[in-house]
């Protein structure tokens, strides 16, 4: 299939630890310069605003201890939804969350957190939407943290599967956690029909059931950008839910778009050794 545009986003903000990001030198910029190299035209969007704040409604210490709780429930959801093999251990793992949440809930209740989880969840709908009310082909979305140290081998390869015969609805791109943590491994099949095409050898796998790797890196097929976009619009606003980590709410409706039958077996990749690392958790993993 020919590809005629891809969508870039990046959500950053005006303090970010990682200013060079939003630059020439970041990412972002050098993935527009590299796809022209190819052809390919590009559009990008780098957000810095704080879109919560600029709109913003009355949070509370029990909205923040009610979001705790839902994303407690939805990790149990969602690790049900990838039928992880050691179940048991599973269950006993959420239970530990739930206990500690119980024990510490004083420090669970800082409405402050929920801040700055709908700063980053406003601004990557945003994104979301422009690159759907763009048409571009494919929109690639990435948070402030993510580097790649070969950029042209990336572009290579992305263009190759954003073309492949057969695509799927969205590419995990991070290396933010080893598949093993993500619990995915007994999902995944190598996919004999896209082969990496960059400089470093990579493998593209395919999943049976949607699931993701954070969402530092992820493209999207906008078409299904917009699927996800309906989904979201269809739950209740953020001031009458629960308040999640937009990783959440992306895993979320994923798991209610398979049920409907708008992403099927196969249709979301992983590519590994990832091409796009996430630099605050390589710092983090570092500090440890």
């Amino acid at each position: 299939m020919t590809l005629n545009s891809v969508f870039i986003g990046l959500v950053s903000h005006s303090k970010s630890t990682f200013p060079e990001s939003q630059g020439p030198s970041g990412l972002a910029a050098e993935l527009i310069e590299s796809f022209a190299q190819l052809g390919v035209k590009c559009q990008i969007q780098i957000n810095t605003r704080d879109f919560f704040d600029e709109n913003s409604f009355p949070i509370t210490s029990a909205m923040a201890r009610a979001s705790i709780r839902e994303e407690i429930r939805l990790e149990s959801q969602w690790s049900s939804f990838l039928g992880r093999a050691d179940r048991v251990r599973e269950i006993k793992r959420i239970a530990g969350r739930y206990g500690k949440f119980a024990i510490s809930w004083r420090e669970n209740s800082q409405p402050s957190e929920l801040r700055r989880l709908l700063n980053i969840e406003y601004s990557h709908v945003d994104l979301y939407r422009s690159a759907v009310e763009l048409g571009s082909d494919w929109a690639l979305i990435l948070e402030d943290d993510a580097a790649g140290a070969d950029v042209d081998g990336l572009t290579r390869g992305l263009v190759d599967l954003f073309q492949s015969k057969i695509q799927p609805k969205y590419i995990n791109l991070s290396a933010s956690f080893p598949l093993v943590a993500l619990g995915v491994q007994h999902l995944l099949t190598i996919n004999s029909t896209a082969q990496w095409k960059g400089s470093q050898a990579r493998i593209v796998y395919q999943s049976e059931r949607p699931a993701t790797n954070t969402v530092c890196a992820i493209a999207f097929r906008t078409e299904f950008l917009s699927q996800i976009l309906a989904d979201f619009d269809s739950q209740p606003t953020s001031s009458s839910e629960p308040v999640v980590p937009i990783d959440w709410k992306l895993n979320a409706s994923l798991m209610r778009l398979w049920e409907k039958g708008a992403i099927e077996s196969n249709e979301c990749w992983f590519v590994e050794p990832a091409p796009i690392i996430q630099l605050s958790m390589v710092q983090d993993r570092a500090g440890n």
